[in-house]
């Protein structure tokens, strides 16, 4: 044997390199495939052979994977001696570049590549010390860090698992844990003679930013996404120790216990998942279960796209409306109490008029208001009728005035960017007001948007109080507004800020004057065209096209040309930032557009930040106005005839 090497380094290479039959992949399925297969079997086909799906244009699920890759790189931060290894298309070399480190007695490495059989792991970091190996998969999780420690210390699980025997892995934890398992197993089985040691890096609630500026500490690198969406590359830390130590909102737990629990179902699946990654589709759709969850699969696109849903389906995919498109339609129950859609697609039968209406009532026969709802959804939506419940004249007619037409927008990061506050704590950095002294009248508009890189909630507040006053109904659309100033009251506190009277107001505002227009559009008005959805744009879209009064207010109110085809959002002009042109037409497209004008690469840059500034300021405008109009719009219906 060679000098200063294992046995196991022989194995590795052969795997890796070498062999009388080397290993040509074309398909592998690595963790995130691992992940996918989980939740669907179908969707590992969809994946491998690159069906199209809505996530690239899922806004949300982009700034969740900003938030992890800034995690990651303030956890490889810890490690300054780490190796960042590169990967490309040749999974076998990069292999071989991980085998030919870990000859080494000690060494940290980033992103090395684990690869068993077809099964791939690229793992976040590794640390080698002799035949002992911690591997450490970074999540942008958040969980209680002082009550893991608490529970541990006393005997107990820790907060991932259940208090009673056998004490499960907790359902929000499972994917995680299964994918700590995934590449334990592979390392293991690699590196049968080494002690591999598995732990998570997660986001600790119970810690605090200890200084401000924190987004000056890391250096971001962007690629251009084929959707014309830019996609961060990389994230370096570039702070120094000492910034380090103040930006202390990680901790790393020992989950060897839960991989024991979850291996062996993981390792029965890597298998089974391994050996269809080049099946044809009825393979993978074997015991597939179709049931609510379909509603929400990525791989449901617009009709005319080569569809994922409609090969799993099938013909039941075809019906419109679709039963999918029922109204909380997990919560619904077939006439024999099995769950609705079960009972349907086992009976061949999913168009959304072809429901049972008898089992979405109670056992009693009386109606509930999520079943009400239901009923008025098919019903309305057979006769192509909209629906107007006659209390809505009365709630309107209550209101009285001046009304204010309020939205908030805020950014929830796992990591802070001002000192005090905790991960994922609230930056309330815009609100917009719409102001309507009477029915009819065009409505005066105010605003705000932070552009101080220091805690803003207080000023938040105070500048709303300024422009709604001590009286008078506070119009949203959800219970967002009313939580984010029940947080403020909260925020105010613990930033030890000597405010009661606006504590005070702030309450008030919650308790008595505001009025969430959400609940209306769920419980006194339904258009076919909303479907089973309740959201502002979706009412504002299906009043849009059905009143032509509505869109010649919208262009009375804001100079802008109203298309009958389109909605009002995307009569919102796009803006060039940097020879790309930009769009902001939901609320987490905005959180990304605040954070590039405050803490992006070209924050020092005055234009850009106004430019950015424009995005928000036009975006947030138009949310409190479909506010308006949508009211506008229900007082037309329920205005009385004259004679």
């Amino acid at each position: 044997m060679a000098p200063g090497r294992s046995p196991w380094f022989f194995f590795l290479a052969g795997r890796a390199v070498f062999g009388d039959n080397p290993l040509v992949i074309s398909r592998t399925l690595s963790k995130s495939d691992f992940k996918v297969a989980r939740t669907c079997a179908a969707k590992l086909f969809f994946r491998e052979n690159h069906y199209p799906d809505n996530l690239a244009s899922n806004h949300y699920l982009a700034l969740l994977a900003d938030g992890g890759y800034m995690v990651e790189a303030l956890a490889k931060a810890h490690y300054p001696a780490g190796i960042q290894l590169a990967y490309g298309s040749n999974i076998e070399d990069d292999f071989a570049r991980t085998v030919a480190f870990l000859q080494r007695e000690t060494v940290v490495l980033f992103e090395a590549t684990v690869l068993v059989g077809r099964r791939l792991a690229r793992i976040d970091i590794l640390e080698k010390k002799g035949n002992a190996i911690r591997l450490i998969e970074v999540k942008s999780k958040s969980f209680d860090g002082a009550a893991h420690a608490k529970s541990i210390a006393e005997g107990g699980p820790g907060v991932l698992r259940g208090k009673r025997k056998p004490q499960p892995v907790l359902s929000d934890w499972v994917e995680k844990i299964e994918d700590v398992a995934f590449q334990t197993l592979m390392l293991r089985s690699i590196m049968p003679e080494a002690t591999i040691m598995p732990y998570l890096a997660l986001v600790d609630k119970d810690k605090e930013a200890g200084l401000d500026g924190v987004s000056e500490l890391f250096e971001l690198e962007y690629t251009a996404g084929t959707d014309g969406l830019d996609r961060i590359h990389t994230v370096r830390y570039v702070g120094t120790h000492d910034q380090l130590a103040q930006l202390d909102l990680l901790t790393e737990i020992d989950v060897s216990a839960e991989v024991e629990l979850l291996q062996d179902g993981v390792s029965a699946a890597a298998l089974q998942f391994e050996a269809r990654l080049d099946a044809p589709l009825e393979d993978h759709l074997q015991k597939i279960e179709r049931g609510a969850k379909c509603r929400v699969c990525e791989f449901r696109v617009p009709v005319g796209v080569r569809s994922g849903f409609r090969d799993c389906w099938g013909s039941l995919a075809d019906p419109s409306p679709h039963l999918l498109d029922l109204y909380s339609v997990g919560n619904a129950k077939a006439p024999d109490g099995t769950a609705l859609v079960d009972w349907m697609v086992s009976n061949s039968r999913t168009s959304l008029l072809d429901i049972p209406l008898d089992g979405l009532c109670r056992a009693d026969g009386t109606v509930g208001p999520q079943a009400e709802r239901q009923l008025r959804q098919i019903e309305f939506t057979r006769r192509r009728e909209v629906y107007v419940r006659p209390e809505l004249r009365d709630r309107i007619d209550a209101l009285g005035g001046p009304l204010y037409f309020i939205d908030f927008e805020g950014s929830r990061l796992a990591l802070p960017y001002h000192a005090g506050m905790k991960p994922y704590g609230n930056v309330a950095f815009q609100w917009s007001c719409h102001t309507v002294q009477s029915p009819g009248e065009r409505p005066q508009h105010a605003e705000w948007l932070n552009d101080s890189e220091v805690w803003p909630n207080q000023v938040f507040a105070e500048s709303l109080r300024t422009a709604i006053g001590d009286n008078g109904p506070v119009l949203t659309w959800s219970g967002y507004e009313g939580a984010i100033l029940k947080e403020l009251v909260t925020d105010l506190g613990r930033f030890r800020r000597d405010a009661p009277d606006l504590i005070q107001w702030m309450n008030d505002v919650v308790d008595r004057r505001i009025v969430d227009l959400h609940q209306w559009a769920k419980e006194d008005y339904f258009h076919p065209e909303m479907g089973g959805r309740t959201g502002i744009k979706f009412v504002l879209d299906a009043t849009w096209r059905s009143d032509a009064e509505m869109r010649q207010q919208f262009e009375d109110w804001t100079g802008l040309v109203a298309s009958v085809d389109e909605g009002p959002y995307a009569a919102l002009p796009p803006v060039e930032i940097a020879g790309v042109l930009q769009n902001v037409h939901e609320g987490t497209g905005a959180t990304r557009a605040y954070q590039e004008m405050m803490f992006g690469a070209q924050k020092h840059d005055p234009p850009v930040r106004e430019a950015w500034a424009t995005l928000l300021r036009q975006y947030c405008h138009l949310d409190t106005l479909s506010m308006v109009l949508i009211l506008e719009h229900w007082r037309r219906l329920v205005a009385p005839l004259e004679n």
